[in-house]
């Protein structure tokens, strides 16, 4: 099991009157692709950030790799992330002022595991294995959505992360560009084992993952096929 929560509850506003978790149990498997379906503003994204240790929930309790999320400090939780998590954003999240290759080097310049030009090799490495190494020195302005969106993925897999936490992947992109983009996280899962979880409110995103978790009004109302 990667992850496990149970009971978790997450409150905003004033006064803590909006309920955006209630009571919500899940349990993930390692190396599967899960996608959280569910119409917007129904807990989806706050469900994500929870789990990643973006976001403290209000009450529950978190494990990913067997460890206690809910009890670290924000020092831990930064460095766990960058040793087992990848990201990938409906947006991108691409600094504008790095090009493609910088951009995908990140990750491993922040855990400091390499030196600068196995950092270079290895963000090149990636690049080619995603059919995007022709922009290796482009910037963000310079790509269209979907050459974009395969930088980010390069970028969140480079660590070789355990889990890879995506919010809606697809939502910035055309038909074609998110059959693209699920056909690279479903063959980065079978070559890597890497598991994935993704957000998504499109029927036909999720129905490329292994196991669909509908979600509604905060709740997990079913999980399955």
């Amino acid at each position: 099991m990667i992850v496990k929560a149970k009971k978790l509850t997450k409150l905003y506003g004033k006064n803590e009157k909006i309920e955006a978790l209630k009571g919500v149990d899940l349990e993930i498997e390692e190396g599967e692709i899960v996608a959280v379906l569910g119409p917007s503003g129904c807990g989806k994204t706050t469900l994500l950030n929870c789990l990643s240790g973006l976001d403290e929930p209000t009450s529950g309790s978190i494990k990913v790799l067997g460890k206690d999320l809910v009890k670290m400090k924000e020092d831990e939780k930064t460095i766990f992330r960058s040793k087992y998590m990848g990201f990938i954003f409906q947006f991108f999240n691409l600094i504008p002022v790095l090009n493609a290759v910088e951009n995908v080097e990140l990750p491993l310049l922040i855990s400091k595991k390499f030196g600068i030009r196995e950092i270079r090799k290895k963000a090149l490495e990636w690049l080619e294995r995603l059919h995007i190494s022709h922009r290796a020195y482009a910037y963000p302005n310079e790509m269209s959505g979907g050459e974009q969106q395969r930088i980010a993925i390069a970028r969140a897999l480079i660590n070789n992360p355990k889990i890879v936490w995506a919010d809606e992947p697809t939502g910035a992109l055309d038909t074609k560009n998110s059959e693209e983009i699920m056909e690279i996280i479903l063959d980065m899962n079978r070559q890597l084992g890497t598991t994935f979880v993704i957000v998504t409110h499109d029927p036909n995103v999720a129905k490329k993952a292994h196991r669909i978790i509908r979600m509604d009004s905060g709740k997990i109302v079913s999980t399955g096929g």
